[in-house]
């Protein structure tokens, strides 16, 4: 990423986006950092089923989507773009080295969120930049969805009970031939990928779904589009709803359904963000939503930050009555020492030191970007 830059006065931003953006990613530091035992509705879903756990990555590509249709819309810097794409691609493989705490280029896992990014953002100004008028692209997010719909489903008829298993799904044989075994996400013991080529179309319709609604958003900007905004994400809703009944949310493998369902969710949160805080004005100077954007202003420093620091604590030995621990674990040890509810406690300390570094570069104005 590039490094921090003092931000430089701009026009008027819509304070919405920054606000969306950082209650999730100030909801992501929380829940991801809840050690395992317990509380389950709070981590991913298994398999089929969603969680709020499963809103995270699908709500920040959706917002990301979002904040692409103002960014581009006065043209594309295409050699700028490219370059950002290899980056993140870069980035990305760098990340999971750290992550996984080795350099093995043999069984480096060439597939990850920083690399679905890049190619996400990249293939989503493609399609806007043909496709211009958002009443246009949703046409075309109906036609990825239907195509994408129809692979799994079409899949599905050859798994037990007709739907898609972790040991049958179009995932395993797709990413393995195009990636190799060794390389995708082996905590789907390489039977899917949950960031590889499958996943790539189901989540390009939640980048389009943001860009449509940020779209809408800035030819109605003079007289609010919250209305139009509310409506649309209520209309993907329901239909996510209509496409669970021939493939359940997913996560795992990004089913249509699950797709609709986590950008209707946010592009209705949004609408309602965005009419109290830029068209009503509300509450602009208050602490909480100052705290709110600083993480939002952050958000790709905080949201993937967050993974590299907890390897580090997870591999970072200290003696504890003469017996090396991990430092998480030891921490974790003293939140059970004071509280019955330890797993949330340390999940609370490890919030509130993202909170400090958020609250610091904000004042300072420091903001990182990709």
């Amino acid at each position: 990423m590039e490094r921090a830059l003092k931000e430089t006065p701009k026009k008027r931003r819509f304070r919405s986006l920054d606000i969306t953006r950082g209650l999730i990613v100030l909801l992501s530091v929380f829940l991801f950092h809840i050690p395992a035992g317990g509380y389950e509705y709070l981590r991913h879903a298994r398999w089929y089923d969603i969680t709020i756990m499963d809103y995270i990555l699908p709500g920040f590509i959706t917002v990301f989507g979002v904040g692409m249709a103002f960014a581009y819309h006065r043209g594309v810097n295409w050699s700028k773009l490219i370059k950002r794409t290899i980056r993140l691609i870069i980035y990305g493989l760098i990340f999971n080295m750290i992550v996984d705490w080795k350099v093995d280029l043999s069984t480096i896992r060439i597939t990850g969120v920083l690399q679905l990014y890049g190619v996400l953002g990249l293939l989503a100004v493609i399609i806007s930049t043909l496709v211009k008028s958002w009443r246009l692209l949703i046409p075309v997010v109906a036609f990825i969805l239907l195509i994408h719909g129809y692979i799994l489903f079409s899949f599905s008829q050859s798994c037990t009970g007709g739907l898609l298993q972790p040991d049958c799904n179009p995932s395993g044989i797709i990413d393995v031939a195009v990636f190799g075994a060794e390389h995708l996400y082996h905590q789907g013991t390489m039977g899917y990928d949950p960031e590889g080529f499958m996943t790539v179309i189901g989540a390009l319709s939640n980048v389009l779904l943001g860009m449509i609604a940020g779209r809408i958003l800035l030819e109605k900007r003079d007289k609010g589009a919250w209305k139009e905004l509310i409506l649309f994400g209520a209309a993907v809703l329901l239909l996510s709803y209509a496409a669970s009944n021939f493939l359940p949310f997913n996560k795992k493998i990004w089913t249509p359904s699950f797709a609709m369902l986590t950008a209707g969710t946010v592009i209705t949160v949004f609408a309602f963000i965005h009419l109290v805080f830029d068209q009503l004005k509300k509450t602009n100077k208050g602490i909480l939503t100052w705290y709110i954007e600083a993480f939002g202003r952050n958000s790709f420093l905080i949201y993937f930050g967050k993974f590299i620091v907890y390897s580090f604590l997870a591999r970072i030995m200290i003696d504890a009555g003469g017996k090396e621990v991990s430092f998480s674990a030891w921490l974790l040890s003293k939140m059970d020492q004071v509280t019955q509810y330890p797993q949330l406690a340390y999940a609370g300390v490890m919030l509130l030191a993202w909170s400090a570094v958020a609250i610091i570069l904000h004042l300072k104005k420091w903001y990182v970007k990709a």
